[in-house]
């Protein structure tokens, strides 16, 4: 008996620590493919037009991502960005409001369906947006089993995926993932986020910089809604870091240990749905206090300062949400100057099965296990994909030169392969030397014991 109270405290603990990690660190640590970060997606490269995947989890046609890219470099080189977040086009809506979905069968406990239940109910109360299930609809989500956490944004026009790796179970993250299907990007991949997050390059290894990138205009917009730091889309201060240390840095420090923890929508996710799918068509109109907005029922909403209850009818003067208010104080671990350590409890296993020589994660985020501590930078292709890409042209236009200089040297003829990179050139693509694990060291869980209880 002694021993199960130590297991289930364990246990429980282990869940308390789990929701302390972000967004990010989650799909990290729920990650089952050491391809994973690579720009195309594992299973697909042999396709005329396979799937990428940006920014851990967003899905999306390679076609569609040059077609963005595209966009991207010629309104930069135009100086007209604009404040955006949710897609623009109207076809990646989903039409009369109603999106539906199926789950796949045999796939997930009575658990982890009850916390896609709890997801589904939030959207549905929060939002008009109906999901229900699926009627022979051509064009549906299917949660399911998949490389990690992903989705594509908006309606695709067939069966789309909703991918839930074990570890991605869980209500906030089906939120997240269901944002994307109904059109939402990531927080920090809005035009305007420089007023109000740093982006800390030199914390990023440069062959994954491509995962920072502003959207382009034509493919998104805001209606209106203000930058939310609360956002369930926005992900958390060390996205993508190899050395722990921090990658987004919010201008207002107040939220530096707020971003990426949001438990449920915020009200400005609810606020921007509502909008996107014009809700309050059928109310009359009125104006809302302050942030307010008119909901499906016709009545005003206004925030609170609740991330647990964020959204209540407007009475009186609104709450205003613009300060971060208490500030939890997060752990984390330092990392340790000249360590050099596993940052994916999986990095092990996948060090045995050969991939240490084909996976441009394991050269970054699992050093340890594939003896890369002291290894000099050579010039060498960080991606499987360099051969496709190189076959559409990547090498030569310049949307796509930043990438392929970082991921594909060797493949585009920009280096010697094989050869040690230069002291000038090594200055240009400095090597990210794995310092610690940072905050993913929170759970790394050793025993499939432990493993179980957090199933």
């Amino acid at each position: 008996m002694k021993l199960l109270a130590i297991f289930i405290a364990s246990c429980l603990y282990l869940k308390a620590e789990g929701m302390e990690k972000t967004l990010d660190e989650i799909m990290m640590d729920a990650s089952n493919d050491s391809m994973g970060f690579d720009l195309i997606m594992s299973g697909s490269a042999e396709n005329d037009n396979p799937t990428v995947r940006v920014e851990h989890d967003i899905l999306m046609s390679l076609d569609e991502f040059t077609e963005r890219e595209k966009a991207r470099m010629e309104e930069e080189k135009m100086g007209r960005r604009k404040k955006r977040k949710a897609t623009r086009p109207q076809q990646r809506r989903w039409p009369n409001k109603i999106v539906p979905f199926e789950v796949a069968p045999n796939t997930f406990s009575t658990r982890e369906r009850g916390q896609i239940d709890l997801a589904i109910a939030e959207w549905n109360r929060e939002t008009c947006i109906v999901f229900r299930p699926r009627r022979g609809e051509a064009a549906a989500v299917r949660f399911q089993n998949g490389q990690g956490c992903s989705s594509f944004v908006g309606r695709i026009g067939n069966l789309q995926p909703i991918s839930l790796a074990r570890g991605c179970r869980i209500q906030r993250i089906v939120v997240h993932e269901m944002g994307h299907a109904i059109g939402f990007n990531h927080e920090q991949s809005r035009a305007d986020r420089d007023g109000f997050v740093r982006i800390r390059n030199e914390n990023i290894p440069s062959p994954l910089l491509f995962n920072f990138q502003k959207l382009p205009t034509n493919q998104v917009t805001n209606f209106g809604v203000a930058y939310d730091y609360r956002s369930v889309m926005h992900y958390g201060a060390r996205d993508f870091s190899t050395n722990g240390q921090i990658t987004v840095q919010t201008i207002d420090q107040n939220f530096q240990n707020i971003i990426g923890r949001a438990p449920m929508l915020s009200f400005r996710d609810i606020k921007l749905a509502n909008a996107m799918y014009n809700c309050n068509e059928n109310c009359p109109a009125q104006s809302c206090p302050g942030e307010g907005f008119v909901g499906k029922d016709c009545s005003c909403k206004c925030p609170t300062n609740n991330p647990n209850n964020p959204v209540q009818n407007c009475t009186g003067t609104a709450v205003v949400t613009t300060t971060a208010g208490s500030v939890s104080t997060i752990r984390t671990t330092t990392p340790r100057e000249g360590a050099c350590e596993d940052m994916n409890r999986f990095c092990e296993f996948w060090a045995g099965q050969g991939y240490c020589t084909r996976s441009r994660y394991m050269t970054m985020y699992c050093k340890a296990s594939c003896n890369l501590c002291n290894a000099d930078k050579r010039c060498e292709d960080m991606g499987q994909a360099c051969n496709i890409l190189q076959r559409r042209g990547f090498c030569e236009v310049a949307f796509a030169r930043s990438y392929m200089e970082n991921n594909c040297g060797a493949t585009c003829q920009f280096c010697r392969a094989g050869e040690i990179l230069g002291a000038e050139e090594s200055q240009d693509q400095p090597e990210n030397k794995a310092s610690g694990l940072g905050s993913y060291t929170l759970l790394f869980v050793t025993s499939a014991a432990f493993v179980s209880c957090m199933l």
